[in-house]
């Protein structure tokens, strides 16, 4: 079983290293982590929250369009209960909402946003022998911030056509997350699956350039991620590791997308290796990523795009 775990990680997740993923791409949320709420079989109310963000630095993005990437996300517990059969069967109703904003380095302080991406769900989780599982809706949406102003402060605004794309996903998602496995004394691994489908999707643009490859069409997705943790201390508290965390998924689009010049389906991925410090509250992790979008949302018309991220994220135990 090991050997094809470390397969899995070394071999296969950059083979397959072309996705789309969803907004909480680089927070697992599991809120079983978290047992002190639930010491009978009674049901508790808003007694588990937990956050977790990150800020990174782009480098060599098309345009320099991800020059700085911040991410702020949190889960509330609603109300979770546990079974009466055994000990394992526990059972939540969990509120996670994210926001994620882009900027170039296009003003005199290198930080312009310029695009912000918000993500809600509600889900149901359930915790297994092995993993927890959630199903539940999730909504996506991509903003503009400023598009009355070019996107380039040096830029002239006089004869500047203002540009905006809005995208919006809206659908059911399926998702599970094993549970640490241990591949030896100081590694440790986790590896998580989820699925997508929408019932509403929308790509507004403008000025419209082109519908080639349109998120208007896009129908779902699948996404598969793990990470691997290696110790590189003996201590349970305040210990430093070593870590590997990475996804990839596909965005699966309609035949209707043929006939606009786009195709069915289309990747992004992430490969991301660090530092993590593990303190009373919580995880700091120091970073280096390497993203690629198929299309990332910043201008009208699709623009692919390939990231170097160096970055600092903090986190709560309930998230991976």
């Amino acid at each position: 079983m090991k050997k094809y775990l470390f397969l899995f990680y070394f071999i296969l997740l950059p083979f397959f290293a072309f996705s789309q993923a969803h907004v909480m791409r680089n927070f697992q949320a599991l809120p079983f982590l978290d047992t002190t709420a639930t010491h009978s079989t009674e049901k508790t109310y808003f007694a588990v929250t937990n956050f977790a963000g990150h800020n990174s630095r782009g480098f060599s993005s098309t345009e320099n369009s991800q020059g700085w990437n911040a991410q702020v996300c949190g889960l509330l517990d609603i109300v979770r209960w546990k079974s009466k059969k055994n000990d394992v069967g526990l059972h939540s109703i969990v509120f996670l909402s994210s926001i994620e904003v882009n900027a170039n380095i296009y003003n005199n302080i290198a930080f312009n946003p310029r695009g912000i991406i918000l993500q809600e769900s509600f889900a149901y989780f359930n915790k297994k022998k092995n993993f927890t599982w959630n199903i539940g809706f999730t909504h996506k949406s991509r903003h503009e911030i400023d598009s009355d102003s070019p996107p380039n402060d040096t830029t002239s605004r006089i004869g500047y056509q203002p540009t905006s794309r809005v995208a919006i996903l809206n659908g059911l998602h399926v998702e599970a997350t094993s549970d640490k496995i241990n591949l030896s004394p100081k590694i440790t691994t986790n590896i998580w699956g989820r699925a997508e489908y929408y019932t509403v999707s929308e790509d507004s643009r403008f000025p419209r350039f082109t519908e080639q490859q349109s998120w208007d069409y896009m129908s779902g997705m699948v996404l598969l991620g793990g990470r691997i943790d290696i110790k590189l201390s003996k201590k349970e508290k305040n210990a430093w590791g070593f870590y590997n965390r990475s996804w990839v998924n596909t965005a699966i689009f309609s035949n209707k997308v043929k006939e606009k010049g786009g195709e069915n389906f289309k990747f992004n991925y992430r490969i991301e290796s660090g530092f993590d410090f593990r303190g009373l509250k919580g995880k700091a992790e120091f970073f280096v990523a390497r993203e690629y979008f198929f299309d990332d949302l910043s201008s009208p018309r699709p623009i692919s795009s390939s990231v170097w991220l160096v970055g600092i994220r903090g986190r709560g135990f309930l998230f991976l």
